[in-house]
């Protein structure tokens, strides 16, 4: 057996403020988790939701996988495990009511699991952090949520670079988009965009959307065109929409959003798991080549408006997000 892992921030100045974690137990089980950044900055202990969220969630998990009772890794059973853990922290900084009235308010994060059972081994997906078997079979939660999201953002780099602005200009407009919406002004959006532009912005995002995903009711979209990620929260953890996600963040998470399948140890030969900080995955289940990815999306397009369209962008020390591999070779 031969493993090889990695994790690095965005913020090349913070590594401390990462917000992935990994897990590596050997024979037992192999992890990563991403935390959802919390924007609007609030600090638990000097550490925001989004760390707390993966921290919390890899220690439970690695408490679970060595438990001898949960040997058989019922998926269910592993969420309340979880979700216990990080409730245990929201009665720690005295906050458990207001996590269970405002979802916008949880420590959320992801989770990709490979627990070794033997003779098998068990996959659990919870949110979009993915997975890839053998170096061929890729598994990642469908991230339809983030790309409408991230349309608006696009929409806003393109308007106001053919309106004159410079690259300072689109970030700030292109952000303010992504992180409130686009059914208002707001303040960093002028003067690049007035409120016919941002009309033109809105009707063109949903254009597209109703395009690229027709399953999706209108209703959906606006929802979230009008709030982006300052609002999406209101999709998390139900199955009300097509739109929907699944978010480890101390409450109940619907089965049908918990993807759990198992493959017999002997037709694995190779595990990669990756948080979505890799845009593209490695050509081949090496550290060498999933750095060699990342290194050409950030080539090709740091901006992230193009070919990986994102609700964030590098810039100078800045990375567009937390990135982290954990390969197992079998």
């Amino acid at each position: 057996m031969k493993i090889e892992a990695f994790s690095e921030g965005k913020s090349l100045d913070a590594p401390e403020a990462n917000e992935d974690q990994l897990l590596v137990l050997p024979g037992t089980g192999y992890a990563v988790f991403d935390g959802a950044t919390d924007i609007t900055g609030q600090l638990y202990d000097g550490k925001r939701g989004g760390w707390l969220a993966s921290h919390i969630a890899m220690h439970a998990v690695a408490r679970f996988l060595l438990d001898p009772a949960e040997r058989e890794l019922r998926a269910e059973r592993l969420v309340d495990h979880v979700s216990a853990a990080i409730r245990a922290s929201y009665e720690h900084h005295k906050m458990l009511d207001i996590a269970r009235d405002d979802p916008a308010r949880r420590f959320c994060a992801t989770l990709t699991l490979a627990a070794d059972l033997g003779d098998n081994f068990r996959f659990v997906l919870i949110g979009d952090s993915g997975l890839r078997l053998n170096g061929t079979e890729i598994f990642v939660n469908d991230t339809a949520l983030d790309l409408v999201t991230a349309r608006l953002r696009v929409e806003a780099y393109r308007m106001v670079q053919d309106a004159g602005g410079g690259a300072e200009d689109r970030a700030r407009a292109g952000r303010a988009c992504a992180f409130y919406g686009a059914a208002k002004l707001h303040p960093d959006m002028r003067p690049w965009l007035d409120e016919t532009r941002r009309a033109q912005l809105y009707e063109q995002s949903l254009a597209w959307c109703r395009a690229r995903f027709p399953e999706v009711p209108d209703a959906d979209f606006r929802l979230l065109l009008d709030t982006a990620i300052s609002g999406q929260s209101q999709f998390a953890n139900n199955t009300a929409s097509p739109l929907s996600y699944a978010a480890l963040d101390g409450f109940e998470i619907p089965l049908p959003l918990v993807r759990v399948f198992d493959r017999p140890r002997a037709t694995i030969h190779s595990i990669e798991l990756f948080t979505d900080g890799y845009f593209k995955p490695g050509a081949a289940a090496t550290l060498v080549d999933w750095e060699a990815a990342f290194a050409e999306v950030e080539s090709v397009d740091p901006d992230k408006i193009g070919l990986y369209p994102s609700v964030k962008g590098s810039a100078a020390r800045m990375n567009t997000d937390d990135r982290t591999v954990v390969i197992v070779h079998l």
